[in-house]
């Protein structure tokens, strides 16, 4: 008697041999019948047992395979997808998780 393999479903991974699949972890997505979790790009995110990451909201970044994004501190600012936030330049502030920079009044 011959057996079958039942293909493992997207945001969940089995290497061979295996008799279960295995939920991504956050920070980590796959396809269907994935061998293992791929780590999400810097500037994006993903909840556990995920088939996809998610961008970031402007304000926001990640380093690459997070959970979550961070907000981008006073003073600094991002767009959609950032793996870092960038400082405001001279004459111009943020507060936190900001998407731009404000001009200075004076």
């Amino acid at each position: 008697a011959s057996g079958s393999c039942d293909s493992c479903a997207a945001g969940k991974a089995s290497s061979a041999g295996a008799s279960e699949c295995d939920e991504c972890d956050a920070g980590t997505y796959s396809a269907t019948r994935a061998a293992s979790c791929t780590s999400c790009d810097a500037g994006k995110s993903s909840d556990a047992e995920s088939d996809a990451c998610d961008s970031c909201d402007a304000g926001t970044f990640s380093s690459s395979g997070a959970s979550l994004c961070s907000s981008c501190d006073k003073g600094k600012y991002s767009g959609t997808g950032a793996s870092a936030c960038s400082a405001c330049d001279s004459g111009t502030y943020s507060d936190d998780g900001s998407s731009e920079c404000t001009k200075c009044d004076g």
